[in-house]
């Protein structure tokens, strides 16, 4: 018989993603605060058996995840722990419908139900809504969260435009910290594992009165790297060897929060959030994986291994022979004050917050040494030479990328949410105001022509944003069991900007950018998002829905852009409707849950960003443009059963058809620029995920097992546009696994884990250089595992 534990303690039997959905590692219950009685504990009091109630904000308000007519995942903080998520990145590991790719760290490319952002100019905003508390951030390099001490993490998939508004077309990640209560607790937790990983969190909870409690928790994340640094001849640090091996690729991270809670009275609840966070990011390895044909004599094509060879690369992608062992750094700080006032008529809450971030990376864009000069002109490579417009001269593919990017930030946020009721309903008005300043500098060390020196390229954007809106919301149950929700949203956003290129050395030389004095431009949008969805329950614990909603994500400007033009032009904001049908089931007294979801986006204007070199010489760049149409067809199944008190198994299906129904962007120098037809980015066709738990009572005072057996698979999918065979991230499966003691008063944790069981090879990003000819990659971390210790008082 499983150990029945505290509702608030510990390993539970909750653990849901989107309704139960990527299950993927470990269920838990997503827990009420301890103090008092609040809307989370009424909830959860229906429900005490079985698979339990999931309670979600998605709404602006506590209400049961099933109850609502939303497509929602919730990971309650035990199963991120107990899976070790620690980063979007492993979101998307186990969350149908998310994707997450990165060219670097300060470049995250979140994409749900196949829609994202490759524009990472100042000037431009992403797809998804990245939230903590409800604060948004607005620069990208800071929207990669540590993800320690949460109460729970809600993805809403499909455009929320209602409720979140401001560029959460592609859905919403909010982050919900666990707040202080009135219970004295402590906790450590230690990891090791190899790589070098070493990490360190911990908490305590103090209450310093009977209505005053603060908490202190932080995250320490440390590990070496994956991969091995063979030192070449022309190594620039001259105190290190050449020919001997180093580990590269290392990150040492320290993350802390802050918050203090004020119970003024039963009616008014005040907290102060205080956060912060400082990184230092190691080198990425990226090389060679595939060439559009031949290169020299080595009749190399699709062979990531020879191809990587032919260029002078390494023989293995966990190895690495650039000359530098690059990396960077982040900096962030943000403070948040919320207050909750009851009125007779509801909650009124205001949010307000500051966020302010610095980032540096730099890194070799190909993994090569320096030497010798590839020359890929002639039959096999580009005929129409970039350089200097003579197709007799090659070039190393030897060039730095160097991102410099701070950014501050205000916003703020007052709403009215009705009591509960047979109309539920919430008014609010938001504004922000935002600052990113933003330069990326390519550095190349080597060209073929001797006569050329090293050669900067820094494109440089300065923006300045605000932006205002006012929604409102509200449900009416006609009956017991039909209940209608419609809303509305009303933006209007402001974007200014400065940009200028700079070519220190050679202005006359265009390698990826050409020089220009600083140019400005401004524009401004407005937008009315709207949402309509009806429910009707067809039993006690089995819902149907219907929704029609709308998204809005606002125009910007291309950041390293060629030309003044290319820099001070905007592109036109783009806008989406959602039409989506769902049902949500408890079933054998909440022992199984299943949930289903199909929906049709309808795509407006999608912002789409590539690589552009024109047809004649000149210098390429990454342009945006405005798609005409696409479209999105999709279903989403998850289930969850508990098949007795020990054993519970649950899985995922997620099915995207996403294609482009007309788009003719700018012809470049690899052909036409008719898309239409082709796959989104970021959009797999297939990905799955199942799991298995079961929990052993040991007896006695001996404790208890729970052991977790998890796998998860993706089929291919593009990262550019134009479906270049060689810009795909393949089909993979990967496959984790834990087992973990737990004392029977739940003080002591310890749990072995090993992720990447078979040690599977796959890509995470891939881009082409060139002509799109050749392609560059970086892969998923190898086979890890370890052991975490964990002591709470």
């Amino acid at each position: 018989m499983i150990k029945k534990q505290p509702a608030k303690k510990v390993i539970g039997r909750y653990w849901l993603l989107a309704a139960c959905a990527p299950l993927a590692m470990f269920p838990a219950t997503v827990f009420a605060q301890d103090d008092g009685t609040t809307e989370t504990d009424a909830l959860e009091a229906e429900d005490s058996t079985g698979l339990g109630v999931i309670v979600v904000t998605a709404q602006k308000r506590e209400e049961s995840l099933q109850s609502i007519p939303v497509a929602i995942s919730a990971v309650a903080g035990e199963a991120l722990e107990a899976g070790s998520i620690t980063s979007v990145t492993d979101l998307a590991q186990i969350t149908p419908g998310l994707a997450f790719n990165t060219f670097q760290p300060g470049q995250p490319e979140i994409s749900i139900r196949g829609i994202g952002t490759k524009e990472d100019g100042a000037g431009a905003s992403d797809s998804t809504l990245v939230m903590v508390d409800g604060v948004y951030f607005a620069a990208r390099s800071a929207s990669n969260v540590d993800i320690f001490d949460l109460e729970r993490v809600e993805i809403l998939r499909g455009p929320q435009g209602t409720l979140f508004g401001k560029n959460s077309i592609g859905g919403v990640i909010n982050y919900v910290t666990r707040k202080p209560d009135s219970t004295f607790r402590a906790r450590l937790r230690q990891t090791i594992g190899n790589y070098g990983q070493f990490d360190t969190a911990g908490l305590i909870n103090v209450p310093l009165a009977d209505n005053l409690f603060t908490k202190f928790s932080f995250s320490r994340r440390t590990f070496d790297g994956y991969d091995d640094w063979i030192i070449p001849e022309q190594v620039v640090e001259q105190s290190r060897v050449p020919g001997t091996v180093e580990r590269i690729g290392g990150n040492n991270q320290f993350s802390w929060r802050w918050q203090t809670r004020w119970e003024s009275s039963d009616t008014l609840d005040v907290l102060l959030s205080l956060d912060g966070v400082d990184e230092e990011l190691g080198n990425i390895n990226r090389q060679p994986v595939g060439s559009a044909g031949p290169l020299h004599d080595c009749g190399c094509a699709s062979d990531p291994v020879a191809v990587d060879i032919a260029l002078g690369g390494a023989d293995s992608v966990r190895t690495y022979l650039g000359e530098d062992d690059n990396g960077g750094s982040r900096e962030a700080f943000g403070a948040m004050i919320e207050v909750n006032k009851q009125l007779s008529i509801g909650t009124l809450t205001f949010n307000g917050a500051y966020r302010e971030s610095d980032y540096f990376f730099e890194h070799d864009d190909t993994g090569l040494p320096p030497s010798p000069v590839v020359d890929l002109t002639g039959s096999n490579g580009n005929p129409n030479d970039l350089l200097l417009g003579d197709p007799s001269i090659g070039f190393t593919f030897d060039n730095t990328d160097i991102i410099w990017e701070d950014s501050q930030q205000f916003t703020g946020e007052l709403r009215l949410a009705s009591n509960d009721g047979p109309f539920n309903w919430v008014v609010g008005v938001f504004a922000t105001s935002e600052e990113i300043n933003r330069a990326e500098g390519i550095l190349f060390t080597a060209l073929a022509d001797a006569s050329l020196e090293p050669n900067y390229a820094i494109a440089n954007m300065l923006f300045d944003g605000w932006a205002v809106a006012g929604f409102a919301q509200g449900s009416y149950e006609i009956t017991p069991r039909l209940t209608l929700t419609a809303g509305g949203r009303f933006s209007y956003e402001e974007k200014e900007i400065v940009a200028f290129n700079d070519m220190p050395r050679s202005p006359s030389l265009q390698l990826v950018l050409s020089q220009f004095d600083p140019a400005s431009g401004s524009d401004n949008w407005e937008n009315f998002s709207w949402k309509l969805a009806v429910d009707y329950d067809i039993a006690d614990d089995v819902m149907l829905y219907g929704t029609v909603s709308t998204g809005f994500k606002s125009g910007g400007y291309t950041g390293s852009a060629t030309t003044a033009a290319g820099a001070t032009t905007p592109f036109e904001p783009e806008e989406a409707t959602n039409y989506e049908v769902g049902l949500k089931g408890d079933f054998f007294d909440s022992h199984l849950r299943v949930n289903l979801s199909g929906f049709y986006v309808d795509y407006k204007d999608l912002q789409v960003t590539r690589f552009f070199q024109p047809p004649t010489s000149g210098a390429g760049e990454f342009i945006t443009e405005n798609a005409a149409n696409a479209e999105i067809l999709g279903l989403e199944a998850e289930f969850t059963a508990l098949l007795t008190d020990n054993l519970e198994i649950g899985g995922f299906y997620s099915y995207l058809d996403v294609t482009f129904e007309d788009f003719f962007g700018t012809p470049d120098i690899s052909g036409g620029g008719d898309f239409s037809g082709n796959v989104l980015r970021q959009a797999p066709e297939h990905s799955a995920g199942g799991h298995i738990q079961y929990e052993f009572d040991l007896g006695g005072e001996r404790g208890y097992l729970v052991a977790n057996a998890n796998a998860r698979y993706q089929s291919l999918s593009y990262t550019n546009v134009d479906n270049n065979p060689l810009d795909v991230i393949p089909e993979h499966t990967v496959a984790d696994a834990w087992l973990a003691w737990h004392s029977n008063d739940d003080r002591w944790m310890v749990q072995a884990w090993v992720k990447n069981i078979t040690d599977e090879v796959y890509r995470t990003h891939v881009f082409t250089q060139r002509g799109n000819r050749i392609a560059f990659g970086t892969f998923a971390p190898p086979r890890t595992y370890g052991l975490t210790v964990q002591f709470d008082y």
